[in-house]
């Protein structure tokens, strides 16, 4: 297969959508400015780690395995994370074992993150709204909240060794920030894409995009090619998880509403099609609460929720 011969996922089609535009550029340029929270950075991965420890669907030899996949991944940084925090999953959708593997050459979601700025209530640490693709090497596209100060827009590469790599503040995101109603309310959210796809012989390419509500299209603001395998992008537990609220505090108390919404995936079979966009369903993923105080407001199973406390 030749580098062009498997092409990107088409837009998704909950929304108008124009000529995908290239703002790779003016993101780094943002990043570039934004100060690094080393603090920030630990807990991200203390918190993969025990989202793995502690699932509640996993038997003690799943749980193993997936802070082994998750070690594995980390690589430097997994020493000084082996101490989880308080925290885990507020409310969220976990894929099941057979869609998460079931897609061929390619995988890709889309939802908007429900994302009030500041988040209220007793929020006094981090705070993350995020979701993968179900690829093992894939990227979180997603809303980082840092107490009740300004929230960000970050990229974070499992492909990479330099994990971390967009950074933007809410204060540069006025084209992409916008409002979406559900059930009966309007709700402020971030449209958020990001794709994993076969580029070539075990290359692969990372995408993440945001959708400019300004022009009506989607802009993209991260790409990595690199090489890997089927079963680096197949085994493991990374790559498990949509949407999902993701704690740091052992409760909440008075959040704004937060969630996701619109939900979609779409895969690419063996050959290289892809096949269309579905919302994601019950039949394939689950939900999980770790009890931290948040109350369900709603959920259309399983492709949109927003929770409060």
């Amino acid at each position: 297969m030749s580098k062009h011969e498997m092409k990107s996922p088409a837009p998704p089609s909950n929304r108008p959508h124009g000529a995908i535009e290239d703002h790779q550029a003016a993101f780094a340029e943002i990043t570039a400015k934004t100060p690094v929270d080393q603090n920030f950075r630990n807990a991200f991965m203390q918190s993969k780690l025990r989202m793995a420890i502690t699932h509640p669907q996993h038997d003690l030899a799943a749980r193993d395995q997936a802070v082994a996949s998750l070690v594995e991944r980390m690589g430097s940084d997994a020493d000084e994370s082996r101490r989880p925090p308080p925290g885990g999953v507020g409310y969220g959708m976990f894929f099941t074992s057979a869609f998460k593997t079931g897609w061929g050459h390619g995988t890709s979601l889309t939802c908007d993150f429900v994302c009030p700025s500041p988040p209220g209530g007793n929020v006094n640490t981090w705070l993350y709204l995020t979701a993968t693709n179900r690829s093992g090497l894939g990227v979180e596209a997603f809303v980082a909240y840092n107490a009740q100060g300004t929230p960000h827009f970050k990229v974070f590469d499992w492909a990479r060794t330099d994990h971390w790599q967009t950074d933007t503040p809410f204060t540069s995101l006025g084209n992409y920030l916008t409002t979406a109603s559900a059930h009966g309310h309007p709700y402020p959210v971030l449209p958020v894409w990001n794709s994993t796809w076969l580029i070539g012989a075990n290359k692969y390419r990372n995408q993440a995009l945001l959708y400019n509500h300004v022009r009506g299209g989607w802009d993209l603001v991260y790409q990595y090619d690199y090489t890997a395998t089927d079963a680096q992008q197949k085994t493991g537990w990374i790559g498990s998880w949509g949407p999902i609220v993701e704690t740091f505090q052992t409760a909440y108390l008075h959040t704004k509403p937060m969630g996701a919404i619109g939900t979609q995936l779409i895969s690419a079979d063996n050959s290289g099609h892809w096949g269309t966009w579905a919302l994601l369903a019950a039949s394939n993923s689950t939900v999980r609460i770790d009890n931290l105080g948040f109350h369900l407001m709603f959920l259309d199973p399983n492709y949109a929720f927003v929770v409060n406390s």
